[in-house]
């Protein structure tokens, strides 16, 4: 890939990233992606900052690819939200950034506010969904009126950051997800056979924290009607994989509840996602607000066939090609319907398959993502001068 001269400008610059916290989710894995490509290949000094002093997913990838990674203790509680934004904003100031990179509500929020005593060039506000626990409150417009440059990874939040606070549109820049499986550590066989499920059998599997900005009880409400309503040669299987948030055990009880307990594993954090994505027959990802989601690119990327909720990120990101295959918001009666249809037919999960992955090598390459974003990134700094 070519360095442009927009680029070149970012050799030898501090650019620190800040996220939430030191695991990994969608933001945390297209920004490391991000972080990778600026240092090895445009010359960047990269530094990431978590808010949180617990080690974890994010900050073992980052000792993996060489970048240099802190934490920062932080509580947004009330009582002690004042004296961590000050925490953070001297670990950020500390570092003397040229460029500050934020991802997601709070880190977005922390750096703003405390723009004028970090000392930086440029901030560039990464909105990685719609909107999610954003008002129009005053500290929080007044937060928006603060950043250089604003990227969106879907136009459902850039349309957000446009009509909410009324961000100038030259500023918001849309520049969707890139993504990059790695090669997979085991193969199918070895998934299923941890699974405990016949090499033939039919599995589905969602990959997302365990969240309460997921909806993962409209998923076990549409696999109990998937599992007992229709006729099958050998039971499927639901499979869940994804940092446990604090809503693992809600969901263990409704699986009980359900009399489903026995078709759903919930796998908790998984490093190997290639791997389990080609164990698996078809991606369903259920979900309340959602920017565009790293979990339905990849597995879009490996080439399966996905059904969803119908919001704007995830229609975004499948097309035209998938749009048939979502379901209304919590409508599980619907979503088993999707479901089944697709695990009856090999033939039609192979075809949407295939339409998939190609939406995926033409509109959301991990070349594309990267170069963009250090072009933008470039401009702020030139702009900020």
């Amino acid at each position: 890939m070519p360095v442009t001269d927009h680029t070149e400008a970012l050799r030898g610059k501090k650019i620190l990233f800040v996220f939430a916290s030191l695991d990994l989710g969608g933001a945390e894995r297209r920004g490391i992606l991000l972080a990778d490509y600026l240092q090895k290949r445009l010359g960047a000094l990269v530094h990431i900052v978590g808010l949180s002093e617990k080690p974890g997913r994010l900050s073992q990838l980052c000792e993996q690819l060489g970048l240099k990674w802190s934490g920062v203790p932080f509580h947004w509680g009330a009582r002690r939200r004042l004296p961590s934004l000050l925490r953070a904003v001297f670990a950020i100031r500390s570092a003397a950034p040229d460029i500050v990179l934020s991802y997601t509500r709070v880190p977005n929020l922390v750096c703003a506010w405390g723009w004028k005593w970090i000392g930086a060039k440029a901030l560039v506000w990464n909105q990685a969904d719609e909107g999610l626990l954003l008002t129009d409150a005053l500290p929080y417009r007044i937060a928006a009126g603060v950043p250089t440059c604003f990227i969106s990874n879907s136009t459902g939040g850039r349309k957000f950051l446009l009509d909410t606070y009324g961000v100038p549109p030259a500023k918001v820049h849309l520049v969707r997800n890139g993504v990059a499986l790695a090669a997979p550590c085991a193969d199918r066989g070895e998934w299923r056979k941890q699974w405990g499920v016949h090499p033939n059998a039919l599995v589905a599997g969602m990959v997302a924290n365990l969240s309460i900005y997921k909806d993962h009880e409209t998923l076990l409400r549409a696999w109990s009607r998937v599992v007992s309503e229709y006729h099958w040669e050998s039971e499927p299987l639901l499979v869940l994989a994804g940092r446990c948030d604090g809503v693992e055990t809600r969901l263990t009880g409704l699986a009980l509840e359900l009399g489903i307990q026995n078709r759903v594993k919930i796998l908790g954090p998984v490093d190997d996602v290639a791997g389990l994505l080609g164990a698996i027959d078809l991606f369903a990802y259920s979900s309340k607000s959602e920017g565009l989601p790293n979990g339905v690119l990849e597995a879009m990327a490996a080439g399966l066939p996905v059904v969803g909720t119908d919001i704007p990120g995830i229609r975004e990101a499948l097309g035209s090609q998938g749009e048939g295959y979502l379901s209304p918001v919590g409508d599980s009666t619907d979503l088993a319907k999707k479901i089944v249809m697709l695990l009856q037919d090999q033939q039609l999960r192979k075809t949407l398959g295939q339409s998939l992955q190609m939406r995926i090598e033409k509109e959301f390459s991990l070349g594309k993502m990267c170069s963009s974003t250090a072009e933008l990134i470039s401009l702020s700094l030139k702009q900020a001068r």
